[in-house]
């Protein structure tokens, strides 16, 4: 199994930019997620303005780091729709140092019944990427499996996000098998920086034994927050350390290959 990302979910407007893009540049194999939404993400907003200085932040400093959008509320719902709100734009517009898309993935966090989705948006959403040129995250659960295999079979470019507690945060007994094989697998769901080696090893046995590509990513973000609230810079790094050295010491040549 190769480990692509360990994903710390939640950055924002009360992340220090400085010491987030040291830690980022110390652990190569991090991201951030950005979550964004009409209340999450205002125009005008503090959420707007803290991207947009950690985007020129790194430009100035010609440096790079991995970074994911995770739309939520009404601007994903628009996205199934093939629109994109004027926010949305200007953040996907962002260019880091050397002219690529600042946000290289774009999480779509949707569960058909609980936001406004049509089950019949998989043509939108495939011309939308078409337009949007990205790769779009899509969580896989009970209540949009039959959208997201259409998805699949139409061809759209996507990782597959497996959290059995809807984002809860709540780490379950064993991790699922992959759905599709040939695409990158992440998973999240309870992952901390305590108990990230012990549910590697259970994403590791779950993607063994299956026929899918050994590429996977994990996504933590309840585990790395702070009493506050807010993401500790020193549990991701913590989180981080760990993933690193489980990656080290089980990825193997062929997996390095992939």
């Amino acid at each position: 199994m190769n480990l692509v990302y360990a994903t710390c979910s939640g950055t924002n407007e009360f992340t220090d930019i400085k010491n987030l893009v040291c830690l980022m540049k110390l652990y190569p194999l991090g991201e951030i997620g950005v979550q964004v939404s009409e209340k999450q993400s205002p125009k005008g907003g503090a959420r707007l303005e803290w991207i947009h200085e950690l985007a020129a932040y790194l430009k100035h400093h010609h440096d790079t780091i991995n970074a994911a959008l995770h739309v939520n509320r009404t601007w994903v719902e628009e996205m199934c729709r093939g629109v994109v709100v004027e926010e949305l734009e200007d953040l996907l517009e962002l260019r880091d140092c050397c002219g690529a898309p600042f946000f290289k993935r774009i999480q779509l966090n949707f569960k058909l019944g609980r936001d406004d989705v049509r089950e019949d948006c998989d043509d939108a959403i495939v011309m939308l990427q078409r337009r949007l040129g990205r790769r779009f995250i899509l969580s896989f659960n009970e209540s949009n499996a039959r959208l997201v295999r259409r998805l699949w079979l139409k061809g759209l470019l996507f990782d597959c996000l497996y959290d059995s507690s809807f984002g809860k945060g709540i780490a379950p007994d064993s991790r699922e098998k992959p759905a599709f094989t040939n695409v990158l697998q992440g998973y999240a769901g309870g992952i901390t920086p305590d108990n990230v080696v012990t549910e590697l090893k259970k994403i590791a046995k779950a993607v063994d034994n299956s026929p899918a590509c050994g590429r996977v990513y994990i996504d933590a973000q309840k585990g790395l927050e702070d009493n506050n609230g807010h993401l500790s810079l020193n549990k991701c790094e913590d989180y981080l350390i760990k993933a690193r050295f489980w990656e080290t010491d089980n990825c193997s040549v062929f997996d390095d290959l992939l």
